[in-house]
């Protein structure tokens, strides 16, 4: 006999979904190919097509029971290629992905995702895609982007939007509420020690300077689209992993010393001078259909002992995650509390869940990516880059949360490419400046971009 479905989201993609819908923002993974000829259409057109079939192509359905869990049902078709009118100069791509991300994505009414190409004036093209968070973390995007390249077939066969009665999932979540109480109680005791512990104060650390309403600084627009500063550059491959190799340490672990030097450069540092590294983790398995697979592991480590050697920042690499499976048992225990959070709730402890209080620098590493990722259209293209942007969100909602300092890297076209988001608290800063900084932090490791992109 076959087994029902399951189309519950995960406890933790409510979480994020949730999250979206009481902050009006959530990070939107947005990746950038550009080519020195112009993109095959045809080609372009059957990916976007495949992406309904791979775990970006659904959509969350609301549980009609308040408290309930949502489902994911399967996207109506994919949405049409954005291909625009007119064509730009290849140094006006990233601004143009900035304007695109800006278009906007929905993980519950659609489009899931959107793909838009741009005509470049020297004859050459760009694409770029954007997917909510919801919809998926880095690795299940790109895992999805591997599929739609390849033809594979991932995602389950959720039913269409609206296609069962609400009668009928009012009585089925209902039951399940009643199956999952004795979880729920159990998470309400879980949660409380997750609180008091976030709330313990922390002798080696240092509280961020929150104002109560910070004025935007001269770098920052009173009007218009607020984007936070980025600096997006890549560095040959083999250069980066001869300067890991020669301190001791691993492509991965150069990147979080490239973090950590940001971090003493933007003052994120504790009383005792140490920076602490908020890294996700992947739990992903195989067959795993949730969009959402990660935990996290926290990094303290001396910023000023990084530039020669790496040896002590492999350790405490490894130790942290050696401790993730303890901590994800308490974090674990609270989520089944995710469906019960009123928005007023989730806002409120929006600084608690960025772990704010120790001004945490966020560092996200992809890896190797697949081959197919770079190929988009079925061919190589000339370069490729991620970068996480945030629309919706407001210098007030930064300067909420201690401000920001995240760096994404990741492995392709014989490149280490980086995405460096930061803003302190208050602002003054702009991308120039934070180019300057991320150029000169490389140049503490031997290093130099071999492109940016501004």
């Amino acid at each position: 006999m076959e087994t029902e479905l399951d189309d519950r989201i995960a406890l933790m993609d409510q979480g994020s979904f949730l999250g979206l819908r009481a902050l009006g923002h959530q990070p939107v993974f947005l990746a950038t190919w550009t080519y020195d000829r112009p993109v095959d259409l045809e080609a372009l057109r059957r990916v976007n097509d495949n992406l309904c079939h791979t775990l970006a192509g659904r959509l969350v359905e609301r549980s009609p029971l308040p408290g309930g869990r949502h489902r994911w049902v399967a996207v109506d078709r994919a949405p049409n290629l954005v291909v625009e009118a007119t064509p730009r100069p290849r140094d006006q791509v990233f601004g143009w992905t900035s304007e695109f991300g800006d278009r906007g994505t929905d993980p519950e009414h659609g489009p899931g995702w959107r793909i838009g190409v741009l005509s470049l004036t020297d004859g050459g093209s760009a694409v770029a895609l954007a997917i909510p968070h919801t919809l998926g973390d880095g690795l299940c995007v790109l895992q999805a982007i591997t599929d739609a390249v390849e033809g594979r077939v991932r995602r389950p066969a959720y039913p269409k939007r609206r296609a069962r009665r609400r009668s009928r999932l009012l009585w089925a979540d209902l039951a399940a509420f009643v199956r999952d109480l004795p979880a729920v109680l159990r998470a309400v005791v879980a949660g409380m020690r997750v609180a008091r512990a976030q709330a313990a104060p922390k002798a080696s650390g240092k509280a961020p300077i929150v104002p109560a309403a910070a004025a935007p600084m001269a770098s920052e627009p009173t009007s218009g689209t607020f984007r936070v500063p980025v600096a997006c550059v890549r560095v040959n491959q083999a250069d980066w992993d001869a300067a890991a190799a020669d301190r001791g340490g691993t492509s991965n672990t150069l990147v979080s010393a490239i973090a950590a030097r940001l971090g003493e450069r933007f003052e994120r540092t504790g009383a005792d001078g140490m920076v602490t590294l908020a890294v996700p983790v992947s739990v992903r398995v195989d067959g795993d259909t949730r969009a959402n697979a990660l935990d996290g592991a926290t990094i303290r480590i001396d910023p000023m002992g990084v530039v020669d050697d790496l040896t002590g920042l492999r350790a405490a690499t490894k130790a942290a995650l050696v401790a993730v499976a303890e901590q994800s048992h308490n974090l674990t225990a609270a989520l089944p509390l995710t469906p019960l959070m009123p928005a007023t709730v989730v806002r409120r402890s929006e600084a608690i869940a960025m772990g704010a209080s120790a001004l945490p620098v966020g560092c996200s590493n992809y890896g190797d990516l697949p081959a197919a990722v770079v190929r988009i259209d079925g061919r190589d293209s000339s370069d490729f880059w991620v970068r996480l942007i945030e629309p919706g969100q407001g210098p007030a909602d930064l300067d909420r949360i201690g401000g920001q300092l995240y760096v994404l890297s990741g492995r392709a076209l014989g490149n280490v490419f980086l995405s460096i988001v930061a803003r302190p608290v208050g602002g003054g800063l702009d991308d120039d400046e934070l180019h300057r900084h991320v150029a000169a932090t490389l140049a503490e490791f031997g290093l130099s971009p071999t492109a940016v992109t501004r």
